[in-house]
């Protein structure tokens, strides 16, 4: 278990890599690789430095995926039969408006098709992206639209809200989950045959801004045995499993919990920190950061990681995540959790 103290040396820059958006962020000489780094984290134990969440590993969509494709800014169907258009404000896509697919969840099997992730070109996939793969670095692979999600994809919003709770068509919802799971549970082992990846991700939204989208007990009714279902099969493949889930979605922590999840960047309307203190001995890890304005000055930021790293951050067992490329940002939170290491290290905190 490396001890090293932080030194200045480490901040010599050791290569350039690109973000979850394609900007260029420089990556410092680490003590040891950013895999390992990460992986003290995921295990329990104290990271030497807060791991920057959007360039620290390998971050990889699967392209011949139909879906990947149809929510690119070219749009398309993807591998259910739903159209998705480009939305240049929102930055992403969305599905056509005004022409649901399923119009009767009762015969959903009439209106779309379940894809086969056995079809799919893996073996050209892998090769675009091979060099891409690098084994000091945690390979982790996104998803899109898993199972509430994928229902509103099918439905539009309001029918796929009703039917989760609707008794009449609560079987059809099962029959029709069941299916998705089935399908994610393939796509996943042939993202460790294929890529060998270290972590999977589920995306599925399940509140607003201000609230969920539907009870506790209507998630762990309906939802919550196939995604734990999901998360024992990817843990059985090695990988770990990580959620996100975007709007207010306080009150199903425990259940992210429950379901396996190793990770969950939420957005800033839940409170991680106060979150963390209650269900930190759970070793789910908790994603957090904060946005620095163009043009921010040293102070600034420094007043921010001042009040980072006396809250969520104190114990270095966090994900930092943040849209700023600002090196000041970058170079001042990895001096400051290193030397958080070192203190914590010192006064026999350090989980080792």
């Amino acid at each position: 278990m490396s001890l090293e103290k932080f030194t200045p040396d480490e901040l010599k820059i050791s290569e350039y890599v690109k973000d979850h958006r394609g900007n260029e962020v420089g990556l410092f000489t680490h003590p040891i690789t950013p895999k390992e780094n990460y992986l003290r984290l995921y295990n329990g134990k104290t990271p030497m430095w807060i791991p920057f969440n959007s360039e620290e590993h390998v971050n990889l969509r699967i392209d011949c995926d139909p879906e990947n494709q149809a929510r690119s800014p070219s749009g398309g169907i993807d591998g259910y039969g739903v159209e998705w258009v480009w939305v240049e404000a929102a930055g992403g896509a969305m599905v056509k408006p005004g022409d649901p697919k399923v119009t009767d969840i009762e015969h959903w099997e009439d209106f779309i098709t379940i894809p086969d992730p056995d079809s799919w070109d893996w073996e050209g996939c892998y090769e675009r992206n091979k060099d891409k793969l690098d084994p000091n670095k945690l390979t982790f692979i996104g998803t899109s639209s898993c199972l509430f999600e994928r229902l509103i994809a099918v439905m539009d919003f309001g029918e796929a809200a009703v039917a989760l709770i609707d008794d009449e068509q609560k079987p059809h919802v099962h029959r029709f989950f069941r299916a998705v799971t089935d399908q994610r549970k393939r796509f996943y082992y042939l993202c460790k045959k294929w890529f060998n990846a270290d972590i999977v991700n589920f995306n599925d939204d399940w509140g607003s801004q201000r609230a969920e989208f539907f009870s506790v007990e209507t998630a762990r009714e309906m939802l919550v045995p196939y995604v734990k279902e999901i998360g024992d099969y990817v843990h059985s493949l090695g990988m770990l499993f990580d959620l996100h889930s975007c709007g207010f979605v306080e009150n199903f922590v425990p259940l992210f919990i429950e379901e396996g999840f190793n990770s969950w960047g939420g957005q800033p309307m839940n409170d991680k920190f106060a979150l963390k203190k209650k269900y930190g001995d759970k070793q789910m890890v908790f994603t957090h950061g904060f946005e620095v304005p163009e043009g921010a000055t040293h102070e600034y930021i420094d007043k921010a990681l001042d009040e980072f790293m006396a809250g969520i951050g104190e114990d270095n067992r966090v994900l930092f995540f943040t849209h700023s490329t600002d090196p000041y940002l970058h170079e001042q939170l990895y001096v400051r959790s290193r030397q958080n290491y070192d203190r914590l290290v010192a006064e026999g905190r350090a989980i080792l």
